[in-house]
């Protein structure tokens, strides 16, 4: 009897998360973003991670950062610490385990693909929002096919 209760129990926690990960086809993503003639935004984070959470609040809320995000890029948000399953090229499984596939499994970090679906730009790491702005303006301007970026964050820094 306890087994039968035990197994029930076990199912039905099992059954509940199940119904809250999310299937994440970044090909289709990029697909959608290349319609609207934007690049797609990668933020990975984790649930236990007090930069993730400080960049989420403090960077990625900041108004002239998400206003630039809402209209430049399309968003999507991967929280490595969920059982999501992500799928990218031929590659299919855990946001941790994508994380690690494209090489960025340090938490915080942000991806810029391109309507190729590659990796155009990656910032590992926490970035307050003056430099933030100055990541999506790299990228929204495709500086990345004819310079770096601490060539382009130079000029920018010149121009103020």
């Amino acid at each position: 009897m306890h087994k039968a209760i035990a197994s029930l129990f076990l199912f039905i926690i099992a059954f509940n998360i199940s119904l809250f990960a999310r299937n994440i086809d970044i090909d289709a993503i990029v697909k959608n973003s290349v319609k609207k003639d934007k690049h797609l935004f990668i933020f990975l984070h984790r649930t236990d991670c007090g930069y993730c959470e400080s960049m989420l609040m403090f960077t990625l809320d900041d108004d002239p950062v998400k206003e630039l995000i809402n209209k430049d890029f399309v968003y999507l948000h991967i929280n490595i610490s969920e059982d999501d399953v992500v799928k990218y090229k031929n590659f299919k499984g855990s946001g941790r385990d994508f994380a690690k596939h494209v090489g960025y499994n340090l938490y915080p970090s942000s991806l810029f693909l391109n309507a190729k679906n590659e990796i155009i730009h990656a910032v590992p790491g926490y970035q307050d929002k003056d430099q933030f702005l100055v990541v999506l303006q790299y990228v929204n301007r495709f500086a990345y096919k004819t310079m770096g970026y601490q060539s382009f964050k130079k000029k920018m820094d010149t121009v103020k």
